[in-house]
């Protein structure tokens, strides 16, 4: 039950943290492709607000308080902050928060806006440059400021120490009739700690960090549940496969609803109903065999006994009698032989044989070749001559017996189609309807070979021949009397 328990436990847990690892996955990735499409949005939206504010007609100092004035009145809660430098890079003037919401000012004090800042950082992001025309009056001065050409693109940009790469998405660069400068830096929140984003973000993490000890606590339930179950029913299968093995019949063991271990229970069922079947069959053909044995080893005893006590005299004909008993116990030990052979998966040796060959062979065992025509419309088969010779001769035994009187002759041809040889024997005759048996049983036995006095071997003999080359045979009742049995096996054997 331990067992069980914790290998339920494991699988179950483990599926459980895998998903939750892959949705985790997917929603990192999810995030950081929203936090690069949410900083170029911003990004792009502050370029276009900045060419506003400068060419929108307010806009009359040209220097750096102009500048920081224009800028700061552009309304995007979105934006955390900007530095303002001028062309070299080295003096600034902070405005807002980083990202993450630290004060500018704390990093750069108002002392030091125009000083030297010392060591800087270089990263690579986006960098916009726009050129100012500036329009001047017939006096110099300076009436109006027109865009001229506008560049985007990437570039190496230097930033402060204080700041890090990820806190600066990009930077402006201003320049009047080609000369740069300002710089604007721009910095903005990102989803988790923008305002209106941040809690949902925050929330969908701690649900993932709930979901964890969740999915722990569920797999140890569910594979308590689980393990419970399947333990009851695995006791119960073990208990009536027990049963079966102990030649105990009617087992049962309890559906699990729509389970696939029904499927299990299912063939437990049959099974022990083919187990009854087989049971009732084998001691019916014990007692058939036993009695088909018995038969001539009684008479051989009679007879022994009454020439012992002079009742049969010891001559010719006594004696010849004596013999043909002998022979026929013989026999039929000989086909319950031959059939524990077979049944070991006896290896068919595959050759070449001509079609006329091979009927030769198998006719010249009859007394009475005539009660046969036989006929053939391939050139060759390839089998085990012997093994297959065996099969039909049970076949036409059968079929001269079973058309009695019937002056018409056995009728076997041999053919191939579709890949596969062919053989029909067909005669007079019709199969009893109360004859509800499968004649090709091992166990089962047939009204022709009970009154025949057989061992009701012969048609398994010649199955079990058929099955050892990959075939199928068959008997059927035909139209007109006839009774047909059909025996085809794969060419390419």
């Amino acid at each position: 039950m331990k067992k069980l328990f914790f290998r339920y436990f494991i699988s179950i847990f483990s599926i459980a943290v895998v998903v939750l690892l892959v949705q985790f996955g997917v929603l990192l990735l999810q995030y950081r492709t929203s936090q690069n499409r949410w900083k170029n949005e911003v990004y792009d939206d502050f370029v276009v607000s900045v060419e506003n504010a400068i060419t929108g007609g307010d806009f009359t100092d040209y220097g750096l308080n102009g500048i920081m004035m224009a800028v700061s009145d552009i309304d995007d809660n979105r934006v955390s902050g900007f530095l303002l430098r001028d062309a070299s890079g080295t003096n600034m003037l902070a405005f807002g928060k980083t990202n993450e919401g630290r004060m500018l000012t704390s990093l750069f004090p108002s002392n030091q806006r125009f000083q030297n800042q010392g060591e800087s950082t270089t990263f690579t992001g986006k960098l916009t440059r726009i050129n100012l025309n500036v329009v001047t009056s017939d006096f110099g001065i300076i009436t109006d400021l027109e865009i001229g050409e506008v560049t985007s693109g990437k570039s190496e940009i230097t930033i402060p120490a204080m700041l890090k790469g990820q806190d600066v998405i990009g930077s402006i660069v201003i320049a009047f009739d080609g000369e740069d400068s300002f710089i604007i830096d721009l910095l903005t929140f990102n989803p988790r700690t923008y305002e209106y984003s941040k809690d949902i973000i925050n929330s969908c993490i701690k649900g993932l960090m709930f979901s964890i000890p969740v999915c722990l606590v569920f797999a140890l339930v569910a594979a308590w549940i689980i393990s419970s179950r399947n333990t009851r029913y695995i006791n119960d299968v073990r208990k009536a496969l027990n049963d079966l093995s102990h030649g105990k019949p009617n087992v049962s063991v309890p559906k699990q609803g729509n389970s696939e271990l029904n499927d299990i229970s299912v063939a437990i069922e049959e099974l022990d109903r083919n187990l009854q079947a087989n049971a009732k069959s084998r001691k019916a053909w014990l007692s058939s065999i036993s009695h088909d044995l018995n038969t001539p080893a009684t008479a051989m005893k009679i007879m022994i006994d009454g020439m012992n006590d002079g009742v049969f005299p010891a001559d010719q004909n006594t004696l010849s009698e004596l013999q043909l008993e002998n022979d026929k116990l013989s026999n039929r030990i000989g086909r319950v032989i031959e059939f524990s052979n077979l049944q070991a998966d006896e290896k068919p040796v595959m050759e070449d044989i001509p079609s006329d060959q091979f009927i030769c062979d198998v006719l010249s065992s009859f007394k009475d070749a005539e009660a046969v025509q036989a006929s053939a419309s391939c050139q060759s088969i390839r089998c085990d001559g012997r093994l297959m010779a065996r099969a039909v001769t049970e076949l036409l035994d059968n079929a001269i017996f079973a058309k009695g009187d019937s002056a018409e002759p056995v009728s076997w041809t041999i053919g191939e189609e579709n890949g596969s040889y062919r053989m029909e024997i067909t005669n007079h005759g019709n199969i009893p309807v109360s004859m509800d048996v499968d004649f090709f049983e091992p166990w089962a036995r047939g009204d022709w070979s009970r009154t025949s006095g057989g061992s009701g071997l012969g048609l398994p003999i010649a199955s079990t021949i058929v099955f050892l080359h990959g075939g199928m045979i068959s008997i059927t009742q035909k139209e007109g009397e006839l009774v047909c049995a059909v025996i085809s096996w794969p060419s390419q054997a």
